[in-house]
C-alpha cells in the first residue's frame, strides 16, 4: 500500500498546529463571520457561500478530530448547536432540504458544514455540484453584516 495521506497527519490529528485550537473564537476568520457561539461551538456565515446561508459549525473547547473521541456531554452538546444552527438556517432561509457535512479530513478538528438546498439548486438528491462551489460570489460587507444580524436576532428570540 502506498501512502497518499500527507506525513504530518498524525501530528495533525492529535491537535499540532491546529488552526481551529490557536485561532480561539474570533468574531470573525477567514471564511466568515460569527453569528452563533455557545459552550461547545461557533457557528459562522460564509462570506463565499455557493448558496445562501452556508454556515460552517465549529466544536469549542478542545482538540477533537472526530465526533468519536467526544465525551457524552461534548457529543450532546455539540450536536444540539448544530441541530440550533439548522432550525435557525430554516427558519430564515426556507430552504428546501439542508445536508449537514462532517468531513474533518482536510481540516482535522471537529467542524460541520451546514449547507441549505433549495429547490432550484442544480443539484437535487445528490451533492450539490462543484460548478455551483466554483461560481460562488463574495458577499459585499454591508448583505454579510445583515444577515448575520439577522441570524443573531433569531438565535435570542425567545421559544
Amino acid at each position: 500500500m502506498q501512502r497518499t495521506w500527507p506525513d504530518t497527519w498524525e501530528a495533525e490529528w492529535h491537535g499540532d498546529g491546529c488552526h481551529k485550537c490557536e485561532q480561539g473564537r474570533p468574531e470573525e476568520d477567514a471564511w466568515g463571520l460569527r453569528w452563533y457561539a455557545d459552550e461547545f461551538a461557533d457557528a459562522y456565515l460564509l462570506r463565499k457561500p455557493p448558496q445562501a446561508g452556508y454556515s460552517v459549525v465549529v466544536f469549542r473547547g478542545r482538540h477533537v478530530p472526530d465526533p468519536a473521541f467526544f465525551t457524552d456531554r461534548e457529543n450532546s452538546g455539540y450536536w444540539a448547536a448544530v441541530r440550533k444552527v439548522g432550525a435557525v438556517l430554516h427558519h430564515i432561509y426556507k430552504p428546501a432540504q439542508i445536508n449537514y457535512q462532517c468531513m474533518n479530513n482536510s481540516v482535522p478538528h471537529v467542524h460541520t458544514h451546514v449547507l441549505p438546498r433549495y429547490l432550484d439548486d442544480p443539484g437535487p438528491r445528490t451533492m450539490l455540484p462543484d460548478a455551483v462551489f466554483a461560481v460562488a460570489k463574495d458577499l459585499d460587507r454591508h448583505d454579510l453584516e445583515q444577515q448575520v444580524a439577522r441570524l443573531r436576532a433569531e438565535v435570542a428570540r425567545p421559544v
